[in-house]
């Protein structure tokens, strides 16, 4: 019994310190790969965290395009951006093409989970432009 315990404690304090964030992430539907980095690795958790919790749906967006998220009234949840961009640019709309209200702005050569938890009366529209396109994930509500 005083094993059991002990292997919690240690468990616990490991999980609390993060030294156990890859193990708690096999759990989640975004499963970490070997190459990632500990970013990539913790973006995939929240977003699969966030996702779980709050019935948000994802797209994952791989080239540099534009991508109509949601057709109808919506909520911008997250932006994760995986794999760096090259000299590349994400431009968010509130609508169900690449222009009128613009959200967000943001490049993409940062490894960043971005919270926007924004209601878009339109649709939510993501174009990924310029340079080497990055590995991105949108979820959203």
């Amino acid at each position: 019994m005083k094993r059991n315990t002990l292997l919690f404690v240690f468990t616990a304090l490991f999980a609390l310190c993060g030294l156990m964030s890859a193990a708690v992430l096999t759990y989640t539907p975004l499963l970490p790969q070997t190459a990632d980095s500990s970013l990539i690795i913790a973006n995939k958790a929240a977003v699969s965290q966030a996702r779980m919790a709050a019935g948000s749906s994802y797209t994952h967006i791989t080239t540099a395009t534009t991508t109509v998220i949601k057709a109808s009234t919506g909520v911008l949840a997250r932006v994760v951006v995986n794999t760096l961009g090259a000299g590349s640019i994400l431009t968010i709309y509130d609508n169900t093409a690449g222009s009128g209200t613009v959200i967000a702005v943001m490049t993409t050569a940062i490894q960043t989970s971005q919270t926007f938890d924004v209601a878009c009366a339109t649709g939510i529209t993501v174009v990924s432009s310029l340079g080497t396109a990055a590995d991105l994930t949108i979820v959203w509500r």
